[in-house]
């Protein structure tokens, strides 16, 4: 019986073995990754049509072979499972209203599509540059280096928008708009000269670099059958150093069902801690 057992317990082990060893004698190796390397990504425009081509695209959206892959912070390093030929397409994302949370593939950039070789175990650079897309209109562009401003004071400003002067080191991209704040200036609004339609169904956006000493906030007037609506969208808090906001209309409930034509404003106040607060602006775009 002793025997039997020892046996039974022989076998036992031998079975356990056999099928541990199985795994690697009869599975296929398991694939060796390829990378795709991607510092940034580039935006160029038509200047005259389009405006500037100052972006802040923080994500890489990334499809590989027709499946979303998934979304990359900037600089990124994307693993990729097999070689050979294999084909990328690369949208830029966004912080859509700045916040972190809303991340987006910004819907009015094209995308940047690429066939690649990719080698196992190597690291492929690519650099990609997108453009806006061929529908995409832009009702309102002020880059402030011309004297012909598309944005007037309100009737509430108290404040005059100002142009930098040459080489001022405050200045974006040539000359930017200028705003003082002080006991006696404390309250600025500028709208657009003149009023453009927004679609429903579309996307729309107001894109803005800015550099200010205090907060602002960007709204729309939407003129309506029954009179004028005055729409506070979202408030931008002060940084010391330039940035852009993709600020969505449309998304903050800024494009109505009666709307009939919209002007986007500017709105700051002299906060009472600061004597006097300082407002840059530069390429403000409305764009679907």
């Amino acid at each position: 019986m002793r025997r039997r057992i020892k046996y039974l317990s022989y076998l036992c082990c031998m079975f356990i073995a056999v099928s541990f060893t199985s795994c690697s004698l009869f599975d296929p190796a398991s694939p060796v990754g390829s990378y795709i390397h991607i510092d940034s990504i580039s935006v160029t425009t038509d200047y005259v049509s389009q405006g500037s081509n100052s972006k802040k695209i923080t994500d890489a959206w990334v499809i590989y072979d027709n499946k979303y892959l998934g979304t990359f912070p900037l600089p990124a390093d994307i693993p990729l499972i097999g070689e050979g030929n294999h084909n990328i397409i690369i949208k830029g994302g966004i912080m859509e209203n700045g916040i972190s949370g809303s991340r987006a593939a910004y819907p009015k950039y094209s995308s940047y599509t690429s066939d690649v070789n990719l080698t196992a175990g190597k690291s492929l650079v690519i650099l990609p540059t997108i453009s806006y897309g061929s529908a995409v209109q832009f009702p309102q562009l002020e880059d402030f280096d011309v004297a012909s401003l598309s944005l007037i004071p309100t009737s509430t400003a108290s404040v005059p928008l100002l142009i930098t002067p040459l080489n001022d080191p405050n200045a974006f991209e040539g000359n930017s708009g200028w705003v003082v704040l002080d006991d006696n200036h404390t309250l600025f609004e500028v709208a657009s000269s003149s009023a453009f339609s927004l679609p429903i169904s579309i996307p729309t956006f107001v894109e803005l670099n800015y550099k200010c000493e205090s907060d602002f906030t960007i709204g729309v007037f939407i003129n309506t059958s029954i009179g004028v609506v005055k729409s506070d969208l979202l408030n931008v808090r002060a940084s010391a150093t330039w940035k852009k906001i993709y600020a969505g209309i449309s998304s903050l409930g800024g494009v109505a069902t009666d709307g009939i034509s919209y002007k986007v404003y500017i709105h700051a106040e002299k906060p009472t801690s600061q004597i006097t607060s300082n407002l840059y602006f530069d390429n403000l775009k409305v764009v679907y």
